[in-house]
């Protein structure tokens, strides 16, 4: 809630930009610091060098007081000499380059929506037709692919496709292990161009993961032209 209060509302800017100097980083290689147990600060530096605030730190008050999707509130700007300071609610939880290589369910999780405890779920996906596109719940991965085999039978019977026609012996592939999939990627959930960019520099995504890079195309669209609009660095103004 916005009346939450923070463990730096008594201190001072001095007594904050004084923390600062001998605060641990967040992340060895990003200007992050841990001020208090519930704070950290980010420098953050505007092209515009007569901005009055700092452009970074308006979009999370705005998504802070008008949505309930959970980022950190920002609870002081101080104007600092070269840029702003920008402190903010520190939140603990690793971050997705450090579980990347994690994300495969537990041995034995039954395909379908994840749930806390209790049995395997209803699946719900467009992969399993238009008519009726609930299925399930399926116990184990046999299970699923046990149903996908059927419902192909089953079409190349009605299309009255002869036995011995490859397309009997093109069976569903279950060799790869069941993965953690995000289901509702679509263009309003991804943004390419600083996808793509900040995969360049480990530093910045906190990964040097070849697979991610190569999936990125995939998840967000090859949006390689619009790419090119970033212009060049050897480019001038004149």
């Amino acid at each position: 809630m916005a009346s939450d209060p923070s463990d730096i509302d008594n201190l001072s800017n001095a007594e904050l930009l004084e923390l600062r100097k001998s605060a641990s980083k967040v992340h060895p290689e990003a200007g992050v610091v841990r001020l208090t147990p519930g704070t950290v600060a980010k420098p953050s530096q505007d092209m515009d060098e007569d901005a009055t605030d700092p452009s970074e730190a308006n979009p999370l008050d705005l998504v802070f007081s008008q949505t309930t999707i959970p980022v950190p509130r920002v609870r002081r700007v101080i104007n600092c000499e070269w840029c702003f300071l920008i402190v903010m609610d520190y939140i603990d939880g690793p971050t997705l380059a450090q579980v990347w290589p994690t994300l495969y369910p537990p041995t034995g999780t039954p395909p379908g929506p994840l749930a806390a405890q209790g049995p395997a779920r209803i699946c719900e996906s467009p992969v399993f037709g238009q008519v009726q596109s609930r299925r399930g719940p399926f116990t184990s991965y046999a299970e699923l692919s046990a149903f996908f085999h059927n419902r192909h039978r089953r079409v190349l019977d009605v299309r009255s496709v002869p036995q011995d026609d490859p397309a009997r012996k093109d069976l569903f592939d279950d060799s790869e292990p069941l993965v953690l999939t995000h289901q509702d990627i679509n263009l309003r959930n991804i943004v390419y161009v600083a996808t793509q960019r900040q995969s360049e520099d480990a530093r910045i995504s906190g990964t040097d993961d070849e697979f991610w890079k190569a999936l990125i195309p995939f998840i967000c669209g090859p949006y390689f032209r619009q790419r090119g609009y970033r212009g060049c660095t050897r480019c001038t103004d004149s």
